[in-house]
């Protein structure tokens, strides 16, 4: 049998977790989930979008379970500097993801709007789905 820690990659040479291996962890897992959310939202369909939100509360999740010292143990330990380097630079891709996705859709709101025309204030008129109806008789 393994030895306390093996499977989830948080040994160390005493044979019980030690606390740089579970802040690694968290850190990669947290990677993980953004570098998933990502790749979703890189082809972002409303299933997808849907997914990223659940991804990112798992990925802050991580992020927030992280030990207070932290911090210091990046300055010590080069790997994980380069963890968290890694987190920042997929958090920095998401970002700009979600933003660019808002504005693309506010956008289309906003040409739509249009089409359908003005008030007399100049704003164009909020966007309505037409509806119809149809009798055979």
């Amino acid at each position: 049998m393994p030895a306390e820690g093996m499977l989830d990659g948080t040994a160390r040479p005493g044979g019980g977790p030690g606390p740089d291996n579970i802040t690694r962890n968290k850190l990669r897992s947290a990677r993980a989930r953004m570098r998933e959310a990502r790749l979703a939202l890189s082809f972002a369909g409303p299933e997808e979008i849907s997914g990223c939100v659940r991804l990112l509360e798992e990925a802050v999740a991580c992020l927030r379970a992280l030990p207070p010292a932290t911090d210091r143990g990046m300055k010590t330990d080069p790997e994980m500097a380069r963890e968290w380097e890694a987190v920042r630079f997929e958090w920095g891709i998401v970002r700009r993801l979600i933003e660019g996705g808002g504005q693309f859709y506010q956008g289309w709101a906003r040409i739509l709007a249009a089409a359908s025309g003005y008030t007399p204030s100049g704003e164009p008129v909020a966007l309505t789905a037409p509806g119809s109806v149809s009798l055979k008789g």
